[in-house]
């Protein structure tokens, strides 16, 4: 029963990384497009540097989700590897009610009307020259706090069932 959580949003996270992916590439092709014109051709472009910042923040921002299902996120573990497998699911579930859901809740609870207000007024970005709009990066933002939030559930439910003897001591 408490796995029935992760085995819904994990696969999610998985697919959600398979796709973001894609973003290097597309990054990759933009900054050789702007070296080409900019050195060969004497042309620069307006736009390219402004994706490639929106695009790579989306990159980063979404991967977030994926490192914590990944357990790649930085952790200080001079003793926590020394612990059991339950112990550090314990100490898990504590540290995540207590700093993880308050501190992201808290921050969604503010992200909310600040994507909102930000489409309401088209909001474009200031220290360009083109001056594109930079809600839709805002709006990634908070779609990657929803997904972190979402997969620090899933680890949540999987500390759980380890802490409550449901798996295997060397599962991690």
């Amino acid at each position: 029963m408490l796995m029935k959580i992760p085995q819904i949003i994990d696969p999610i996270m998985e697919w959600i990384a398979k796709v973001v992916k894609w973003l290097i590439l597309i990054i990759a092709l933009i900054n050789f497009y702007e070296v080409l014109m900019r050195y060969a051709f004497g042309s620069p472009s307006m736009w390219a540097y402004d994706v490639s910042y929106m695009l790579g923040g989306s990159f980063f921002t979404l991967g977030m989700g994926y490192t914590l299902l990944k357990g790649k996120h930085v952790r200080i573990d001079v003793f926590y590897v020394k612990l059991k497998r339950k112990t550090q699911a314990f100490l898990d579930m504590v540290l995540t009610s207590l700093l993880f859901f308050p501190t992201f809740g808290l921050l969604l609870y503010k992200l909310i009307p600040w994507v909102i207000t930000s489409w309401e007024r088209k909001e474009k970005a200031s220290g360009s020259y083109w001056l594109p709009p930079i809600y839709p990066l805002k709006t990634v933002l908070l779609i990657a706090v929803i997904l972190l939030i979402l997969q620090a559930i899933s680890e949540f439910f999987k500390d759980l069932h380890t802490f409550t003897g449901n798996e295997k001591e060397d599962a991690r």
